[in-house]
């Protein structure tokens, strides 16, 4: 017959034994490792499953604003959260907790199962116990624990825990909201990319006959057609990807860039990713993104279409031109707008270098000291009628 101890007894007696017992041998998890926080609140505890077959145990954080919570509480709403956690209690009693995300299919088995609060067996069931800001709870079974007392019946699980990674599903666009479509034919691409500080993700739609098409030649014809998108490579890697619209300068930072082909990570460099009619293409990066496995991230941002790029006419832009681009101390920006013209510029993140105010007849050339700097920059030079902004690279 299965049941739950409450080990009211064993604790009163055993306490100090049982718990120095846990505290030195039963495996846990720092709060801090802990990827996925299920609830709102200033108390934290972390919920913890031993599994058999094979053998695994993980991990969720749970947070809450009452004193405390029943165990029951807090695994219905970890159940809730997570589809594929779920358990079955009749009476007080559990008789299966299961975990299946489509590859792990973790159930356990066995005479008892038994569970522990901060390192000691738990007095009461679950339906009655409370928990409170800063404990662990940790369920297990005796054909995955270790056996320290046959007398008392007294088990620890060994197995290292593992922090559950969240769920979270990549952010779409529908086909038909898209508002600017670079390239003719009948294939129709999604590209999107999404941005941070500030957190954004724009879309643009790409149009192109043929069986497939590489990445790089879909980036580098909406790179052509739209200037405000840009994006630098070496050896088949990305190092920057970038949006800049008057006053949004948009730029991806951090350790890696990875993108996501229909919401899965991509298997191949963008020089050789070839894509097919139907396909979303989603760029993102770590500091942007939802980690959902091991370097597998998806970016829940809402998906915005970007604006239908004008190639404005010539009396309401200033063209830009800059020399010597690549610069080294200095560079000038010719003015054809005359008049009172703020030259900024940006970096890669999109923090203001430099902003000066000049009053410039057509054709005057104004000094931007680059002395100290090094990398890619965007120069905007803005008048009351006209924006007009573009790359510079100071060696």
């Amino acid at each position: 017959m299965r049941k739950i101890f409450t080990f009211a007894f064993l604790m009163g007696i055993f306490g100090l034994f049982t718990t120095n017992l846990f505290a030195q041998q039963d495996a846990t998890i720092d709060p801090a490792d802990i990827r996925w926080w299920i609830g709102e609140g200033e108390n934290e505890v972390v919920f913890i499953v031993n599994w058999n077959e094979p053998d695994t145990a993980l991990a969720w954080g749970y947070r809450f604003s009452e004193e405390s919570v029943t165990v029951e509480h807090m695994m219905d709403e970890i159940a809730s959260a997570d589809y594929r956690f779920s358990y079955n209690g009749t009476n007080g009693w559990l008789d299966d907790i299961t975990f299946n995300d489509g590859v792990l299919d973790l159930s356990l088995y066995g005479m008892w199962w038994m569970y522990i609060v901060s390192g000691e067996m738990a007095q009461l069931g679950y339906t009655q116990q409370t928990i409170h800001n800063g404990d662990y709870v940790k369920w297990g079974d005796e054909s995955c624990g270790v056996l320290l007392d046959p007398e008392m019946y007294i088990y620890v699980w060994e197995k290292e825990v593992a922090a559950v990674y969240p769920l979270a599903e990549e952010a779409m666009i529908d086909f038909s909201e898209i508002l600017y479509w670079v390239g003719e034919g009948e294939n129709e691409v999604v590209f999107a990319v999404n941005w941070n500080e500030p957190n954004k993700c724009l879309a643009w739609g790409y149009r192109f006959n043929g069986e497939q098409k590489i990445l790089k030649e879909v980036m580098d014809d909406i790179a052509a057609a739209d200037p405000r998108f840009a994006y630098d490579a070496s050896f088949g890697y990305v190092s920057d990807l970038t949006f800049d619209e008057g006053d949004l300068h948009l730029a991806l930072y951090g350790m890696y860039f990875m993108y996501n082909i229909n919401g899965y990570a991509a298997w191949y460099g963008f020089d050789e990713q070839t894509i097919v009619n139907g396909d979303f293409i989603k760029w993102g990066d770590e500091s942007c993104g939802t980690e959902i496995a091991p370097w597998t991230y998806v970016w829940t941002q809402t998906v915005e279409p970007v604006s239908i790029y004008d190639a404005v006419n010539e009396n309401s832009v200033a063209s830009l031109s800059i020399y010597p681009n690549p610069a080294v101390n200095e560079t000038f920006v010719t003015i054809e707008n005359g008049g009172l013209n703020e030259v900024s510029v940006y970096d890669l993140q999109g923090r203001l270098v430099s902003q000066q105010s000049v009053m410039a007849n057509e054709g005057e050339q104004v000094r931007i000291n680059t002395e100290g700097m090094g990398g890619v920059y965007f120069v905007t030079v803005s008048s009351d009628n006209a924006v007009s902004t573009s790359k510079l690279v100071v060696r």
